[in-house]
């Protein structure tokens, strides 16, 4: 009877943390100048280790697309192949510089071309459509991830990084390239099993068969039923319709992106503000630990969805984006060290106290995103913001060998083994740094407005 009182006067307290508002009060707003410091501090950290080490210099003439894996010293290594997951974000990543650094636009735009060739030319599956998930350095399709299979993610990584490539140089190819791959997706990955998408299929088009899986994270990960509906899968697909629609706004690609959009926030978001890992198709949900770096993602993910739609975010959207990000503070965040735990669970404490890059890149994002949208009713957002950004500042951050880290252990130090591989690129990196700097512009450009009085 006793740890029955406990449990439940943990989840409730768990649960008013987790609300949609935790007011605390300013003492003194961030004024205008210290919102340009930051701003200029992001952005020459973007140009310092984010661009400048890999630009040009994994832009691979002999092979085509770009060269994948690097040391801690930027020492080039091996690669076995080209991964469509890391040559569409890189593609993605010039693309996002040039469009967002118009300074930059013509040293970028070479990069977002070549992106672009290697894409049609190589990744394109020419006989069955969709894109190959991994092919050898001769451009033949590997075997070596994936057993070979279609995963869905990378298709929406690929649509990703042409809609940003024809935004910014308006090619056409790149628009129809994304268009076919929207329209591969959609006749091959639904079916009549539940709403949302199947998350791999073989590379024909057809279902992967029930004995085979989809092993997505290495040989020692739990295997992946095909026909399961993963809240990775659907967070990037959102984003890659969300993309798609700005350049080519389809009503019938709008139904989709209204859909997906529903998909994360009805069904894989959950109370008191986390995300399922995946569902199987009638719904039930499948048991994993709470990602924190993947909902403080999402959080970001459903507010730009709702701003590529064109139209004002849903309460009900911003109400589960808060969630997210209120719930990863008060379980999965640090608020002494400013770090962003790795996994938890919907009431308990961290699971996984160590962090990926990305998920700390994710975290400052998502936080200065939310002080943005609330931050006058709370500080909270603002202080978890400098605390996070301050983390990967300090420790995710090689002074002698200038690049990102892969990660920090769980005894708080930073692992700096590699500075790329096939998962590990510029992506989660260049567009927290770019939309922060952005995002503190704007707002210290608010803050400069003066107030006109109004008469009595």
């Amino acid at each position: 009877m006793g740890l029955f009182r406990f449990q439940f006067m943990h989840l409730a307290c768990v649960a008013t943390l987790v609300g949609p508002s935790l007011p605390r009060a300013f003492s003194e707003p961030p004024a205008p100048t210290e919102y340009h410091r930051l701003a200029d501090e992001m952005d020459a950290y973007l140009w310092r280790h984010v661009l400048n080490p890999r630009l040009p210099v994994c832009v691979d003439q002999d092979h085509g697309g770009f060269h994948t894996n690097y040391g801690q010293d930027w020492s080039a290594l091996n690669d076995r192949g080209r991964f469509i997951v890391y040559q569409a974000r890189l593609t993605w990543t010039a693309a996002i510089v040039a469009r967002l650094r118009p300074d930059s636009r013509s040293e970028c735009l070479p990069y977002v071309r070549h992106g672009i060739r290697y894409l049609a030319d190589v990744m394109w599956d020419r006989k069955n459509g969709g894109f190959h998930t991994y092919v050898d350095l001769s451009g033949n399709p590997s075997q070596f991830m994936f057993m070979g299979h279609r995963p869905v993610y990378g298709q929406a990584f690929a649509i990703y990084a042409l809609a940003a490539a024809h935004a910014v140089t308006g090619d056409e190819e790149a628009l129809d390239l994304a268009r076919r791959a929207y329209r591969w997706i959609e006749e091959h990955y639904r079916d009549d099993l539940g709403p949302g998408y199947r998350n791999s299929l073989q590379p024909d088009g057809q279902p992967v068969p029930d004995r085979q899986v989809n092993e997505r994270r290495g040989p020692a990960a739990l295997p992946i039923p095909s026909t399961c509906r993963t809240m990775n899968d659907h967070i990037h697909l959102l984003e890659a319709y969300s993309e798609l629609f700005r350049s080519w706004p389809d009503p019938g690609l709008r139904s989709r992106t209204e859909e997906l959009l529903g998909f994360v926030r009805d069904r894989l978001f959950v109370e008191p503000g986390c995300l399922y890992f995946a569902l199987h198709p009638d719904g039930r949900a499948v048991p994993a630990p709470v990602s924190f770096g993947h909902d403080v993602e999402t959080a970001f993910l459903l507010i730009e969805a709702e701003e590529a739609l064109g139209r004002p975010v849903d309460p009900t959207t911003d109400r589960a984006a808060r969630m997210l990000v209120d719930h990863a503070l008060a379980l999965g965040f640090d608020p002494v060290r400013g770090q962003l735990f790795e996994s938890g669970s919907a009431y308990g404490p961290p699971i996984d106290r160590s962090i990926e890059w990305w998920g700390q890149f994710e975290a400052f994002n998502a936080f200065l995103l939310m002080h943005e949208r609330h931050g006058q009713d709370s500080n909270q957002y603002w202080t978890a913001f400098l605390k996070a950004w301050t983390l990967a500042l300090d420790t995710l951050t090689d002074r002698q060998h200038p690049g990102v880290c892969p990660g920090i252990d769980h005894h708080g130090s930073a692992v700096c083994h590699a500075k790329s591989h096939d998962w590990f690129a510029s992506y989660h990196t260049a567009r927290a740094l770019l939309l922060s700097s952005d995002r503190l512009r704007r707002m210290a450009t608010t803050a400069e407005k003066p107030r006109t009085e109004t008469a009595p």
